[in-house]
Order: C-alpha cells, then sequence, then structure tokens
C-alpha cells in the first residue's frame, strides 16, 4: 500500500522537523495503534507506552525515517515488532524450554458493541487468565496467523515448546468455558451461519466436543 497525498506531506514535514506533523500523525493513528497493541500485549497500559514510545522514537529519527509503505501500515508493522519484543522479554530465560503451569491473573474490561461477540469475548477472557508464555505464543499463533516457525524464532525458543505452550493453551481455554451454558450455543449458532471469528476457525471442532 502506497502514500496517500496526505501522508506523502506528513512525512515530507516530520522530515524537516515540524512538530505539528508529529502531532497530525498522533491525533491520526495514535488510537487505532494503542488497540492493534492491545490485542498483541494485552495490557492497555503497556499498550500505551510502547505506542508512545514509538513516537518518540519517530521523531528523533526522522530526519533518516525511510517509509516504503503507507505511513500507517509502517506504524503498524513498528508496533508489531515492538509488541513481539516486550512479549518476548516476558519469557523468562529459565523457562523457554519448560512449561509454565501458573496462572497469571489479568483483568481486563472487555466491552464489544454487537451482543453477538459474546462469543468472542468468553474466549478472551479465558487467553487473558493463560499464564504469560502460553499466552504469548496463542496469540501469536491464532491472532496473528504466525506458523509454529516463526514464533519458535521470534521468542527465541524450540517449536517443540510452541506446540506444547498451544495444547496447554487450548486445554486451558477449553476448561475455562466447559461450564458455560452459553458458550457452546454461541460457537454452534456462529459455525452454523458461517460466522465464526477468524482466530477461532481452527480450534472449532476442539471446543465443540466439551
Amino acid at each position: 500500500m502506497q502514500q496517500n497525498s496526505q501522508e506523502k506531506d506528513l512525512v515530507a514535514a516530520l522530515k524537516e522537523g515540524a512538530e505539528h506533523a508529529l502531532r497530525e500523525i498522533f491525533d491520526l493513528y495514535y488510537r487505532e495503534l494503542v488497540q492493534y497493541c492491545y490485542r498483541l500485549v494485552r495490557n492497555q497500559i503497556i499498550a500505551e507506552e510502547i505506542v508512545q514510545e514509538l513516537f518518540i522514537t519517530t521523531w528523533e529519527r526522522r530526519a533518516a525515517l525511510e517509509i516504503k509503505s503507507s505511513l500507517k501500515a509502517y506504524l503498524l508493522t513498528a508496533v508489531r515488532y515492538r509488541s513481539i519484543n516486550y512479549l518476548k522479554n516476558q519469557v523468562p530465560k529459565d523457562q523457554k524450554t519448560t512449561d509454565i503451569e501458573g496462572i497469571d491473573d489479568i483483568s481486563i474490561e472487555i466491552d464489544f458493541e454487537k451482543e453477538g461477540e459474546a462469543l468472542v469475548s468468553k474466549v478472551l477472557v479465558a487467553i487473558d487468565q493463560l499464564p504469560p508464555k502460553c499466552k504469548a505464543i496463542f496469540i501469536l499463533s491464532r491472532e496473528e496467523g504466525f506458523s509454529y516457525k516463526q514464533i519458535a524464532k521470534a521468542l527465541d525458543i524450540s517449536e517443540k515448546t510452541v506446540e506444547n505452550q498451544i495444547s496447554i493453551a487450548l486445554k486451558k481455554i477449553k476448561a475455562h468455558v466447559k461450564d458455560d451454558p452459553d458458550f457452546r450455543r454461541l460457537l454452534i449458532t456462529f459455525w452454523v451461519m458461517s460466522e465464526i471469528p477468524e482466530f477461532l476457525l481452527g480450534d472449532v471442532s476442539y471446543f465443540l466436543d466439551l
């Protein structure tokens, strides 16, 4: 995707040191970048910090800025890499080849506009209760579409560890929803309507076998 005329003008002004250009870029993309980052790190404060640091770095290195795609795509890619680095740092060095059994209690407020997305809400709550490494791996696999090999490389762990952690994640999510009377009904309804959220598509049969 190429830059539109507005983005070209903003980038050009930014490289020349125009502070108003940075403010305009911030106003245009900050909220969306934080939302995207939050999907990955599952922590609002951390998401805001990562995006804010990105804007600071962008300003400090503005003169050397080279953007070949659209500005929005460039910023989203930068947020993605920073989020992966954050997730990587959450994996303790002495636990890279072992499974984490403890639960990391992270509570979040999920506000969906459509009632039908209650299905996604139930799964996201379960995901947020996964251990840190397990959660990071599951998010990269199911929500970002990373292969096991890509996850292993990004987090500096073995593919076997990735496979084991995905298995653990699915079991824990399944245990979380198995006693929820609405989950199976919602899953079947969305499945029949071909409206299953993309990140759940590959696991429908697993979850239906409750």
